[in-house]
C-alpha cells in the first residue's frame, strides 16, 4: 500500500523534469531564427575579428610582455627550422626554446613542437622566411583553406546551403574553434579539408583517391586513427590499401629526415611526464573532448594518475561504438555520407586530445545533421556547444585559483552537447533515421519566424557505405 504513493511521487517528479526539460528547450530553440542568426553571429564576428586583430598587434609590438603571435605555427615554423639547421634535436625543448627566442628577438613561453617529423617537412619551406611575416604568410593560407572547407560544406548539405548560405557562413566564421584556429595559427583546417575532400571522393565513387586522401591526415595521427578500422568493417579494402601504402610512404619520408632515433624522440616526447603535465594536464581547459571532461572533474591527485588510461583508452572506446553499429547495420543500406559523418564525429568526441580549434572538424557533423534530421535535440545541442565553447576564457578565469571541487568549473563543458551531436551521428547510421524529423522539431512558435533547419529534408541515398 505504501508503494502506490511512493511510485506516483516518483512518476510526479520524473514528469516535472521532462516538461521542465521540454520548456528549455522549446525556449533555446525559438533563439534559433533567421535574425538572430544574422545578427548574433555578425556581433561576434565584428568583436573577435577586432580583438583578434588587436592581440597580434599586441604580441608583435611587445612579445617579452605577451608572448609569440600565432603561437602554434611557431611551433610548427620551428620544426621546420630544425629541419634545416638542427635535425638531430628535433623534439628537444631547449633546443627549441632558443630556436625560438632567436626567432622572436626575445624569451617566450616555449611552443613545444611534437608532431610527426613530416609535418617538420610540410613547413620547412615557411621556416626559410623570417618569423613575422611567415605567420602572415601562414595566416592568409589558413583563411583561404577555411573558406574552401565552408565551400565544401554544400556537397554534405546541398539544401541547407543553397537556402540558407549566408546563415551557415555566419554561424561558422562566428564559431570559437574558428577564430581559436586562426588565433592559435594552427593547421586544422588542412585536416577538416581531407576529410571533406574524402568523404566526397567516396560518396562519387572513388575509394582509392578517397584512402589516399584521408591517409595525408596522419598529420594529426589522433584525427585519422579510426579511419582504418572503419574501411575493415565495411570491407573497402581498396581504400583500405590506398590509405596504408599513403601511411607507409608518410612513415617512410619520417624515416628518412630524422632516422629511428628522432621517431624514438618523437614518441617518447608524447609519452612523457612534460607532456603530460603541460599538454594533457596544463591545457585541459582549452580540449572539448570528452576524456578532457572526465579528468577535469576528477581531483587533481586522481587526474594525474588517470591521464594516460583516458589518453590510451578513449579513443579504443569510442571506435568500438561506432564499428559495433556498423557491423550491426551493415546489411542493411546505410547511407555512405552517414558512416562516414559518424566516423568523424566519434573520432572527434573521442579523441584524447581536441584543443578547440580541432573542434572545426565538427561543423561538416553539426551541417549535414542539421539538413538530414533537424531535430530540435539536435538544435538545442549546437547552440549549446557554440556557447560553451565561447565561454571557456571566462570560465577559465573564475576557475584559475578556486581549489577541487569549484575548479571542475574550468571544465570543458562543452564536451557534454558535442558528445550529444555524436549521439545523433550514430543513430543516423540506421536506415530511414537520415530525412525523418521527430515531431518536436518543427514545432517552433510560429511567430518566431522560422529556424536555421526549415529547409526540407533531402532523401537520403541508400548508397552502401564506401562505395
Amino acid at each position: 500500500m505504501t508503494g502506490k504513493p511512493i511510485t506516483q511521487v516518483l512518476n510526479s517528479l520524473s514528469s516535472a523534469g521532462q516538461r521542465s526539460q521540454r520548456r528549455f528547450s522549446r525556449g533555446l530553440d525559438r533563439l534559433i531564427t533567421p535574425d538572430r542568426l544574422r545578427n548574433y553571429p555578425l556581433i561576434l564576428i565584428i568583436a573577435g575579428s577586432l580583438g583578434l586583430l588587436a592581440a597580434t598587434i599586441i604580441r608583435i609590438t611587445d612579445p617579452a610582455a605577451h608572448g609569440a603571435y600565432l603561437p602554434d605555427y611557431l611551433a610548427h615554423w620551428t620544426g621546420g627550422r630544425l629541419l634545416w639547421d638542427d635535425s638531430q634535436n628535433l623534439y628537444d625543448p631547449r633546443t627549441q626554446s632558443q630556436v625560438q627566442s632567436e626567432a622572436i628577438g626575445t624569451s617566450v613561453g616555449l611552443s613545444w613542437f611534437v608532431s610527426p617529423p613530416i609535418v617538420a617537412f610540410l613547413y620547412a619551406p615557411l621556416a626559410l622566411i623570417p618569423y613575422n611575416v611567415s605567420g602572415l604568410v601562414w595566416l592568409v593560407l589558413s583563411s583561404a583553406l577555411l573558406v574552401w572547407c565552408i565551400l565544401c560544406l554544400a556537397t554534405l548539405a546541398p539544401k541547407l546551403m543553397n537556402h540558407k548560405r549566408k546563415l551557415v557562413i555566419f554561424a561558422v566564421l562566428a564559431a570559437p574553434p574558428t577564430f581559436e584556429l586562426l588565433g592559435s595559427g594552427q593547421d586544422s583546417a588542412v585536416v577538416l579539408l581531407l576529410w571533406l575532400i574524402g568523404i566526397r571522393l567516396f560518396q562519387t565513387s572513388h575509394p582509392l583517391w578517397a584512402g589516399a586522401v584521408l591517409g595525408l591526415g596522419f598529420a594529426k595521427p589522433q584525427l585519422v586513427l579510426v579511419i582504418p578500422l572503419v574501411l575493415l568493417a565495411t570491407r573497402n579494402y581498396k581504400a583500405l590499401a590506398a590509405f596504408s601504402a599513403v601511411i607507409a610512404a608518410v612513415s617512410g619520408v619520417s624515416l628518412g629526415l630524422v632516422g629511428l632515433e628522432g621517431l624514438g624522440q618523437w614518441t617518447g616526447a608524447l609519452s612523457s611526464p612534460l607532456y603530460m603535465t603541460e599538454v594533457q594536464q596544463g591545457q585541459a581547459w582549452k580540449m572539448v573532448g570528452l576524456p578532457s571532461f572526465i579528468q577535469a572533474l576528477l581531483p587533481p591527485a586522481w587526474g594525474a594518475g588517470i591521464a594516460p588510461l583516458l589518453t590510451a583508452a578513449s579513443l579504443p572506446i569510442g571506435a568500438a561504438v561506432l564499428l559495433l553499429s556498423i557491423l550491426r547495420l551493415r546489411n542493411t543500406g546505410m547511407d555512405g555520407q552517414s558512416v562516414w559523418i559518424a566516423t568523424l564525429a566519434t573520432t572527434v568526441t573521442f579523441s584524447p586530445h581536441l584543443a578547440t580549434y580541432d573542434a572545426v572538424l565538427f561543423i561538416p557533423v553539426v551541417i549535414f545533421l542539421l539538413e538530414r534530421r533537424p531535430t530540435r535535440f539536435l538544435r538545442v545541442a549546437t547552440v549549446l556547444a557554440f556557447a560553451l565553447m565561447w565561454m571557456v576564457a571566462p570560465l577559465h578565469v573564475a576557475a584559475l585559483s578556486q581549489p577541487w571541487p569549484l575548479s571542475i568549473l574550468d571544465a570543458p563543458w562543452s564536451a557534454l552537447p558535442l558528445a550529444a551531436i555524436w549521439l545523433e551521428s550514430v543513430r543516423a547510421l540506421r536506415p530511414g533515421r537520415l530525412g525523418v524529423v521527430s515531431q518536436d522539431a518543427d514545432s517552433s512558435n510560429p511567430s518566431e519566424g522560422t529556424t536555421l533547419t526549415d529547409v526540407p529534408p533531402v532523401k537520403a541515398d541508400r548508397q552502401q557505405a564506401g562505395e
